[in-house]
């Protein structure tokens, strides 16, 4: 099982606000969307290393 991060942990890793992380899942093509668990975001290492190649 892969390890989950939340928004907060992206938004610190991509020292970005959570408002910013918001524009660039609604502007980003191909931006990986987050998996909602109960009434959280949450974001697979997968996805989070995509986000990093397509930021990049």
């Amino acid at each position: 099982m892969q390890p989950h991060f939340t928004t907060l942990d992206l938004c610190s890793l991509l020292r970005c606000s959570q408002t910013t992380l918001w524009r660039l899942r609604q502007d980003v093509e191909h931006f990986p969307q987050p998996n909602l668990i109960g009434r959280r975001l949450l974001w697979t290492r997968d996805q989070v290393e995509q986000i990093l190649e397509l930021l990049s």
